[in-house]
């Protein structure tokens, strides 16, 4: 080890306690029972091995005092062997954070610096499942749009109220309009309510309007709207040609 009058950076007290208590024990010196390494640093500190009220005002960060009755000087001496032995990794009270500060700054550095590069990971891990739960949401929710449109598909002018109705609480207003206007392309029909696609009225406006064309339409073209579902296409020409002429079409069970 370099003497501490050759270093280029001279050792705190500390380090030096420490390394005076490492070199004794490896020539097999006598040291002290009761906290070698601290009489070492009291000495090298304050001159003195034993720790009284006026040493413990030199330790730097303690702020010691006398009249504080919660803590001994014994407690004081044993959490600063601690300190010491661990080489700063353990300080406990009545130590203060300052005291580990001012002994052993480069460990003070290294945790900080390790509490912030677990900080940076955790929050790390926490953006991935954020991420992942908001892929699984948006993956969920697109389950729903295509359901919703292939629910739609099979919906007539009678029946769309119910599908506005059934997916209303699933899916956004914006959503639900962009399916239902260019569902509303298939019937000719309705093409009354372009107006209000062009206006930008809410669904809740179209569909008032909507069930009065329903309510006053005939039955031939009431029934030629049905025949449009694409479940039903296979009839399209019959459709047509109702829709034409205003002429009835039977229901399918009497086809």
């Amino acid at each position: 080890m370099i003497p501490a009058s050759h270093s280029l950076v001279t050792l705190n007290p500390a380090r030096q306690a420490i390394a005076d208590v490492e070199q004794r024990r490896e020539a097999r010196q006598r040291l002290p029972d009761d906290n070698p390494v601290t009489r070492v640093f009291l000495r090298r500190l304050t001159g003195q091995s034993r720790i009284t009220h006026s040493t413990a005002r030199l330790i730097p960060g303690l702020a010691w005092d006398p009249s504080f009755k919660l803590w001994t000087l014994k407690k004081l001496e044993n959490a600063l062997e601690r300190l010491l032995v661990s080489q700063g990794e353990h300080c406990y009270s009545p130590l203060s954070v300052e005291v580990q500060q001012y002994l052993f700054p480069d460990i003070v550095w290294r945790k900080k610096s390790r509490e912030e590069q677990h900080g940076k990971l955790r929050r790390h891990k926490e953006q991935r499942q954020e991420d992942k739960r908001q892929c699984h949401e948006a993956m969920l929710h697109q389950s729903l749009v295509a359901r919703a449109r292939a629910d739609l598909n099979f919906q007539s002018p009678e029946t769309v109220g119910a599908w506005y109705s059934r997916w209303s609480d699933e899916l956004h207003e914006y959503e639900l309009a962009s399916m239902f206007w260019q569902w509303r392309r298939r019937f000719p029909s309705l093409e009354e309510l372009r107006w209000h696609e062009d206006c930008g009225d809410p669904l809740w406006v179209v569909f008032s309007v909507l069930r009065d064309i329903v309510r006053e339409q005939p039955d031939g073209l009431r029934a030629a709207d049905r025949w449009r579902v694409p479940d039903k296409l296979n009839h399209s020409r019959e459709a047509y040609d109702a829709y034409g002429t205003g002429r009835t079409l039977p229901r399918r069970g009497n086809s």
